[in-house]
């Protein structure tokens, strides 16, 4: 007797063409948006080493207001959140959760991404917050408003913000408090990174993936 398996690539399909949005970026300086990318990268490094130096305001940065959100308090936002994200409670059975779904769980999506993000994949990240976004998470919403903002994408960034306005999202309720961010633990990211794969997809391209031995180290990652 044979069994109908569940298209999960319509599922994946169907979610990001949810959070897509529109490139309004012909004339955009890549160049300069690496070197700024480079440039807080080599900040982020060195706040490792230098915790007692503030690097933020323990105010999230908020959709809707008046002006273009700040670049850099964006980026920060999206490492403190991705950091409550990954050491959270529970983070290891999202994950296991996910790969359970075959990839099809939002949050664990949402916290893959955030790994991801950690661990300088930017497009992978990207990718599975706009799943998770498309499956109507509203964190992962928030982290693509900042995603944007922080690379001065601010076309994208406006639509996110409308959209966390629509659904009354407040920063400080859903992602905890600001100022409790643990700091970023470069050689326990690199750890893992080593359980995550590259998967060629015929239509999305390369998609980093998630192995089980990850559930694992995640979980000792909440006890420590």
């Amino acid at each position: 007797m044979s069994t109908t398996q569940p298209d999960h690539r319509r599922t994946i399909d169907d979610l990001l063409g949810k959070a897509r949005t529109h490139d309004r970026y012909d004339n955009y300086d890549i160049a300069a948006a690496e070197t700024r990318l480079r440039q807080r990268q080599a900040t982020r490094q060195r706040s490792a080493t230098a915790p007692s130096v503030p690097a933020w305001t323990p105010v999230w940065t908020e959709p809707g207001a008046d002006r273009a959100p700040d670049a850099d308090n964006a980026w920060w936002d999206l490492n403190a959140v991705s950091l409550l994200i990954l050491f959270g409670p529970d983070v290891d059975r999202h994950v296991s959760d996910f790969i359970t779904a075959q990839y099809a769980d939002k949050t664990g999506a949402l916290v893959f991404a955030c790994l991801l993000h950690l661990a300088d994949d930017t497009e992978g990240a990207r990718f599975w917050w706009r799943f998770a976004a498309g499956a109507g998470h509203p964190i992962a919403e928030y982290c693509l408003f900042l995603e944007h903002a922080q690379t001065g994408e601010y076309h994208d960034a406006d639509h996110w913000g409308r959209q966390l306005i629509r659904h009354h999202f407040e920063p400080t309720y859903l992602c905890g408090d600001r100022a409790t961010a643990p700091l970023l633990n470069p050689p326990l990211i690199d750890q893992l990174r080593n359980h995550i794969t590259q998967s060629n997809h015929p239509d999305l391209g390369n998609v980093p993936l998630p192995q089980p031995p990850l559930v694992q180290e995640l979980r000792h990652l909440t006890t420590l």
